[in-house]
């Protein structure tokens, strides 16, 4: 009887550390980040307000986003979505009983342990999604990352634009045409020991015509950044009207 006592005993140890190798609370897709990839949205079709957002049929956030919106993030702070790598249907859509925007259904191959930002573009009834695939090596010294994308609307043609740095009085992104994506560039964040505050002027290419701003805003180093131009070209004001805006990868 005690052998027996002793035999159950051994068994029940083995059962227990079989079960602490499968069952000890961690989702093993989540032990390596390597395995997930990321990613955020930056809404910029003409006069969005109601945009929800699925990846295969399940919503992503509980708030609506307008044009200029970001997803996830709040202000200049911004996060990612983690996603399963592959094949996924994104739907972007007017929650309105009465939609004044088309639904928007794109379907994009996500790679492991890369990131991507999609940003809506063009106007109500014509939304389209340019997918960009973030790909950036963390600086090593007190600069910071920064790019430009240009997702501003015209009818017709306009000139390409370039980024202009008050703090460095000059510019650093140059001739970016509509839907064009420049590549990240290094961008001064420090003069001395202090952080500089510095002024992005969107300018119309080779000029000093001013059509948006990125005012006052202090670059950290080591960061990511992405300046976006947005709105109707033509329009300087109401919900549609141009601007610009920047979104961090912290």
């Amino acid at each position: 009887m005690k052998k027996n006592k002793i035999g159950f005993y051994i068994i029940g140890m083995l059962l227990v550390v079989a079960c602490s190798k499968n069952f000890d609370g961690r989702a093993p897709e989540n032990t390596n980040l390597a395995t997930s990839s990321y990613v955020r949205f930056f809404v910029g079709s003409l006069g969005a307000t109601r945009n929800f957002i699925s990846i295969d049929n399940q919503q992503l956030n509980g708030t609506a986003l307008s044009m200029g919106g970001i997803f996830p993030g709040s202000g200049t702070i911004t996060g990612f979505n983690i996603v399963s790598p592959g094949s996924r249907s994104i739907s972007i859509v007017d929650s309105a009983a009465t939609p004044a925007q088309t639904p928007l259904t794109v379907t994009q191959n996500f790679a492991a342990g890369q990131y991507y930002t999609v940003f809506t573009y063009d106007t109500s009834t014509a939304v389209k999604a340019l997918v960009t695939n973030d790909v950036f090596t963390i600086p090593t010294d007190t600069t910071c990352n920064l790019r430009f994308v240009n997702i501003g609307f015209s009818s017709v043609a306009v000139p390409n634009l370039d980024v202009f740095s008050r703090a460095r009085g000059a510019v650093v992104i140059a001739n970016i045409p509509k839907l064009g994506v420049s590549p990240f560039v290094p961008h001064r964040t420090q003069s001395a020991r202090y952080l500089v505050v510095d002024t992005l002027d969107i300018r119309e290419t080779g000029t000093t015509n001013i059509v948006a701003s990125v005012p006052t805003f202090t670059f950290n180093p080591q960061r990511t950044y992405t300046v976006v131009f947005r709105g109707r070209y033509q329009s300087t004001t109401g919900a549609m009207s141009r601007g610009a805006a920047i979104i961090a990868t912290y």
